[in-house]
């Protein structure tokens, strides 16, 4: 299985879609598993209020695991950051938006939209989608 096959299984077992991109890189950075689970929790639909994409957190928060920071902590800092970059360049430019609400087409935090929004258009039907392609471009780019 590749990353992005691990994330996608990851949301599909309960993992949110922070959680699920994280985990699918965190034991090869040295994140002890259930610390980077708990880390991403709150980050999960736009963090609970459809602000950034879960997905990008979790990509950010592997990118971050992956620079070493070993040595000079500038350039750590530098190259983490140029890294990150181009992981939201390239999933915007594949998905349109880094926003979780505008990915959806809707406010998760409208109570009245989310009952009237269909099975197949729900989070736990649409997110798996974004949760390989953030898998997939930093499978590409931290290989």
């Amino acid at each position: 299985m590749n990353r992005a096959d691990i994330a996608e299984e990851n949301f599909k077992s309960g993992l949110n879609c922070a959680q699920s991109v994280l985990m699918a890189f965190a034991g090869d950075f040295g994140a002890e598993p259930g610390t980077a689970r708990r880390i991403a929790r709150g980050f999960g639909s736009g963090m609970g209020t459809g602000d950034t994409c879960g997905a990008v957190s979790g990509g950010v928060m592997a990118i971050s695991l992956h620079v070493s920071d070993e040595g000079d902590a500038s350039l750590a800092k530098k190259r983490t950051y140029e890294l990150v970059r181009e992981f939201k360049k390239r999933f915007s430019k594949e998905t349109g938006s880094l926003v979780c609400r505008n990915l959806l087409g809707y406010d998760i935090n409208n109570h009245e939209i989310m009952k009237s929004i269909p099975a197949d258009k729900l989070p736990k039907s649409v997110c798996g989608q974004y949760v390989r392609i953030a898998a997939g471009i930093l499978d590409d780019m931290l290989k």
